[in-house]
């Protein structure tokens, strides 16, 4: 899909409940019986969850993995790819947990499945936070199973997803100024982001990310006869 419908859900979370989620995928592994020596965290989304498993598994050898699959919340199109691939060795002979925090397709973990075997590790098992029901592949293990599309925003790229869904909203509508009610009365009308529920998930952070945009020169802040807000820059 090169690029999302107008309205699609956005699913807003945080550090507690992913850290469950962690807890919940290394009580699986112990219960299956598997017992990794180390683990491949797949760039940048299973880097966290990685660590933490790493910390749940008693567990000290960690490494990287790059696929090339989707920036911010855009999907690029054609087939998987590895960008920066294993070093010569370092899961040979290994029994290796490869970690992301979605699968969504399931193409990266497939992927890097795929690659981690041809590296000649002794046994590969595969564990995300959470599994969507469209992906084709079947993690080993995974600590929640979605049965309804969304886009999962994790506190580990709340920014950069936030900015990127706001620009968007932004670009669909045409306002001479977009007033703090204005986007989130847009992210709740076309992402079912409640403001209530915004703030429970990330507080005060709605603003932190609309001074980034205007750090970062997306948008700029204006005043025009009593009204105050933001334009998107062009």
């Amino acid at each position: 899909m090169d690029a999302f419908p107008d309205k699609f859900k956005c699913v807003v979370t945080n550090w507690d409940y992913m850290d469950s989620l962690c807890r919940r995928v290394a009580e699986q592994i112990k219960e299956d019986g598997f017992e990794p020596d180390m683990i491949v965290a797949l760039a940048r989304g299973g880097w966290f969850a990685g660590r933490v498993l790493c910390d749940l598994l008693d567990l000290d050898d960690l490494t990287s993995l790059k696929i090339e699959h989707y920036v911010g919340t855009a999907a690029k199109s054609g087939e998987v790819k590895i960008r920066y691939p294993l070093p010569d060795g370092s899961v040979e002979g290994k029994k290796v947990l490869v970690v992301d925090d979605i699968a969504d397709t399931g193409g990266s973990l497939k992927k890097a499945k795929e690659h981690v075997v041809e590296e000649k590790a002794e046994e590969v098992k595969t564990a995300t936070l959470q599994l969507l029901y469209t992906s084709k592949f079947i993690p080993d293990y995974f600590g929640e199973y979605m049965e309804e599309w969304a886009w999962v925003v994790f506190p580990w790229n709340f920014v950069e997803d936030m900015i990127d869904i706001i620009s968007r909203l932004m670009a669909k509508e045409k306002k001479d100024i977009w007033t703090e009610w204005d986007i989130k009365w847009g992210l709740y009308n076309y992402h079912q982001v409640d403001p209530i529920h915004l703030e429970i998930a990330q507080p005060g952070r709605f603003m932190e990310v609309m001074r980034e945009m205007e750090r970062r020169k997306i948008v700029k802040f204006v005043k025009d006869n009593g009204k105050k807000g933001w334009v998107l820059i062009e």
